[in-house]
């Protein structure tokens, strides 16, 4: 496997910190990766691997990786390196001559390995989409915070007593079309005037 790199535009309201840590996350929680990240000169680097037990390594379906970033002014270049390819060479040499299963799970650890870093730069990208936020999605959007309330234009959630749109400036306006009854945040009907609202 040689080296992948993609570079990536950061908004002025992300830091490099969030985005290691976004990869941090996914690897050590996603992957079952002990990770460990240092700042550099030109960035960080992040080294994440599976841990060395018998199964994983005979099978060959161990999982290492190593993280470069690098941002110069808005850019960020994301290098992912070399992995652990020996030991999946080694069981798929094993399993061709001695246990055919081995050669298998080769197989399955050379594809999670080669599919890393275009997982990785998924992450990165997310991160750098979300200014590092943790974001929750579930099949119908984000799960909107206690006390935050909706904008209607573009989704995003503002504090309940806000007059205005804090992303994109747009009257968030709390009162019922019908009848002007001050509503309370995510309010289906009116109860003032019992109108099913939108």
């Amino acid at each position: 496997m040689s080296n992948e790199s993609r570079s990536f535009r950061m908004g002025p309201d992300v830091s490099l910190e969030s985005v290691v840590k976004a990869v941090e996350t996914f690897c050590s929680v996603d992957k079952s990766m002990e990770t460990h990240s240092e700042q550099t000169t030109e960035g960080y680097v992040l080294q994440a691997s599976q841990a060395k037990d018998g199964w994983r390594t005979i099978s060959g379906t161990r999982l290492a990786i190593t993280v470069h970033f690098m941002q110069v002014d808005d850019m960020l270049n994301v290098t992912v390196g070399e992995g652990q390819w020996t030991d999946k060479i080694g069981a798929a040499a094993v399993g061709i001559l001695a246990v055919p299963p081995l050669a298998v799970t080769a197989g399955i650890g050379a594809y999670r390995q080669k599919k890393l870093p275009s997982e990785i730069f998924a992450v990165v990208e997310k991160a750098i989409y979300t200014s590092g936020r943790q974001i929750v999605i579930n099949g119908s959007g984000s799960v909107v915070q206690a006390g935050k309330i909706v904008c209607p234009k573009c989704k995003s959630q503002n504090v309940a007593e806000a007059k205005f749109c804090l992303n994109c400036g747009s009257a968030l306006d709390n009162t019922c079309p019908d009848c002007g009854f001050q509503l309370a945040p995510n309010s289906r009907f009116c109860p003032g005037c019992g109108k099913q609202l939108g």
